[in-house]
């Protein structure tokens, strides 16, 4: 009986070692998943978060006209809302004039399509667009999927020319943002701006020439970055310092270039480099691509025989 009564002693003090085990685990777990919870919430709220904190309105407007006696079936006009997202602006809202159909990409372009099922001879019609947006002078992190298509040769970008590769090698330092100021410089002061120039001539025009406009002052500050692995893109807007109407002149295309996980602004042609950057607002990011047609203009487009457009001054 003696012998009996001890084994189950020795099972009974094994059943409670193996519950005290588990006890101790499951305890070891909840401690571990508190304490991940806790480095997670800590890092969230240190992490850098996207502020934007001036207020910004801008307007602009269009005038559509019908130059002829008779009715445009199916009239088209594009035009661009302000950039959903760039480091340094936000697109809170936007109101129409006249409904419309809202196309965007996921570069974070904005472009708005409006239709008119019947045109009447010689009618006028004013499209007006009311932006509301958030700015910050200084560049948010913004996370970026895919650096390749900011490193690729594209149209009036040319960052495989031999020439323009040889060019940019002159240019480059052992630090990245040293080589962009060197890029930077280099184009601010070896291009002589001609004024407004109406059709592209691209990057390896710029560097043979020497000249161009604000178009070409861009290309080549790109394929430069692009040649020296410097993630770089194009970008079309305006320059405005305060709550305006926006007018053609307005219009005007820099570059942004991305450093520590934020894309940063390099006007060449106006001399701007990493600073005022919650004067430009941005409505398009160039990406030359032959199939992305409804993107292929500056300001806008309208599509219906005899149908005119223009910008309001």
């Amino acid at each position: 009986m003696r012998i009996g009564f001890g084994k189950n002693k020795r099972i009974l003090s094994l059943v409670k070692s193996v519950k005290k085990t588990r006890l101790y685990v499951l305890a070891a777990s909840l401690c571990f998943i508190v304490i991940g919870v806790i480095i997670i919430g800590i890092l969230k709220f240190h992490s850098p978060q996207p502020t934007y904190r001036v207020s910004r309105h801008i307007q602009y407007a269009f005038t559509l006209q019908n130059r002829t006696n008779r009715v445009i079936k199916n009239a088209e006009f594009w035009t661009y809302a302000p950039v959903k997202q760039t480091a340094t602006q936000r697109c809170t809202r936007f109101e129409t004039s006249h409904p419309h159909q809202l196309i965007k990409d996921d570069l974070g372009n904005q472009v708005l399509h409006f239709t008119f099922n019947d045109f009447p001879p010689y009618a006028t019609k004013i499209i007006t667009i009311n932006a509301h947006l958030s700015v910050s002078d200084a560049a948010n992190p913004i996370a970026v999927p895919d650096f390749k298509i900011f490193l690729r040769p594209e149209k009036y970008i040319e960052c495989d020319n031999a020439c323009l590769c040889s060019a940019a090698q002159k240019l480059k330092t052992s630090k990245t943002l040293k080589t962009t100021e060197s890029i930077f410089h280099w184009v601010a002061n070896n291009l002589r701006y001609t004024g407004y120039i109406k059709n592209d001539r691209g990057a390896l025009y710029a560097l043979k020439t020497k000249e161009g406009d604000c178009t070409e002052f861009m290309h080549l500050f790109v394929a430069l970055c692009r040649a020296n692995k410097i993630p770089a893109r194009c970008i079309g807007g305006y320059v405005r310092r305060e709550n305006t109407t926006l007018k053609p002149a307005d219009y005007h295309n820099w570059a942004e270039f991305y450093q520590d996980g934020a894309w940063r602004i390099a006007d060449p042609q106006n001399r701007v480099f990493m600073k005022n950057q919650a004067d430009y607002i941005a409505t398009r990011i160039i990406k030359g691509s032959p199939h992305d047609t409804v993107k292929q203009f500056n300001r806008f487009r309208v599509k219906g025989n005899g149908l005119k457009a223009k910008m309001n001054s």
